[in-house]
């Protein structure tokens, strides 16, 4: 998979390529939003890589590059657990780390890391671009998906204490 951004004024852009079986998969859009897409078909011969650099070079050419890991922001989505959690809880986790991939992935605004279960907590880690807009995007998805209960999103830099994005007016601890 190749993923490129683009600052155009305020609007941040992405676009994404990747191949699946005998297809060239497009993806763009503004971030935020979940864009448009185009399969094209992959000749048997085409090696996938030169493909991805083929369909990537007019975007590179306008000025698209691939994220300094700079910009992008750690994302916590958290979640209080009753001692170490029941299956229940680790069904659950997976569903949240399913729907984040996706959301995040369609709206081209990160991706997941990975997520952990630990005695008191459940955790999602997230790597974002703009984290305004993957809150917004994000709870909207969790509360349709009756996900939403018991949530805290939170920035969680390494050298600055966590600041919790949603809900807006949380006041308890939050930690890691």
């Amino acid at each position: 998979m190749l993923k490129l951004y683009k600052k155009d004024g305020d609007t941040l852009r992405y676009w994404e390529a990747w191949v699946h079986e005998d297809k060239l998969t497009v993806h763009w859009g503004v971030v935020g939003e979940q864009g448009e897409e185009k399969h094209l078909p992959l000749p048997a011969d085409e090696d996938p890589d030169m493909a991805l650099a083929q369909a990537a070079e007019p975007l590179v050419d306008q000025g698209y590059d691939e994220p300094e890991p700079d910009m992008m922001t750690p994302l916590v989505i958290q979640y209080p657990l009753q001692g170490k959690g029941t299956g229940q809880d680790f069904s659950k986790r997976n569903d949240v780390e399913e729907l984040v991939t996706s959301m995040l992935g369609w709206t081209g605004n990160g991706e997941v890391e990975g997520a952990e279960t630990q005695p008191g907590r459940m955790n999602v880690f997230c790597w974002v671009l703009v984290p305004d807009i993957a809150v917004r995007t994000l709870v909207e998805a969790l509360d349709e998906d009756d996900l939403l209960e018991g949530a805290v999103l939170a920035v969680v830099r390494e050298d600055e204490p966590p600041r919790v994005l949603w809900p807006e007016d949380y006041s308890g601890p939050f930690r890691v």
